[in-house]
């Protein structure tokens, strides 16, 4: 009797397994069902390095002063390339974010810039006054906008 009790506990066991087994293989075919069904759209991830070069102002900056010549109200100059975005301030030491001055693109063949100092909030509607510009700073992009921080 002992020996058709050991078998019947030991076909307890085999179909135990075999059911756990079954249950493991439908739980995974589930979630590879599952997986399978997500879809990610094509798309591009990389890294990369390009040259950065610089402007130069290829032309004598010239200033435009107002009436009683004691605020400076425009800068003149040329770019050694054309600039989607070119920011400009003219102050006495580095400028602030508040210094800058947005000239918009360059113009024509030669890449001109013609900015206004008049649109600045940091001086008055008069523009820059004489005493106060001592260093003008350019900022531009070949593509977008100039950001200043």
């Amino acid at each position: 009797m002992r020996i058709g009790r050991r078998g019947f506990a030991s076909r307890k066991r085999k179909i135990a397994g075999l059911f756990a087994f079954m249950l493991a293989a439908v739980v995974g075919l589930g979630a590879y069902a599952f997986t399978a069904s997500n879809e990610v759209p094509a798309h591009k991830a990389g890294a990369g390095a390009g040259a950065v070069s610089g402007y130069e102002v290829t032309s004598h900056v010239s200033y435009t002063f107002s009436a009683n010549g004691k605020y400076m109200t425009e800068a003149h100059f040329k770019l050694s390339a054309a600039a989607s975005d070119v920011k400009v301030a003219l102050t006495e030491e580095d400028p602030a974010k508040e210094d800058w001055t947005d000239c918009g693109a360059t113009s024509g063949a030669e890449n001109e810039v013609a900015c206004k100092f008049k649109e600045a909030p940091a001086f008055s509607a008069n523009g820059v006054p004489d005493a106060e510009g001592d260093k003008l700073s350019v900022a531009a992009v070949s593509e977008g906008t100039v950001e200043i921080e």
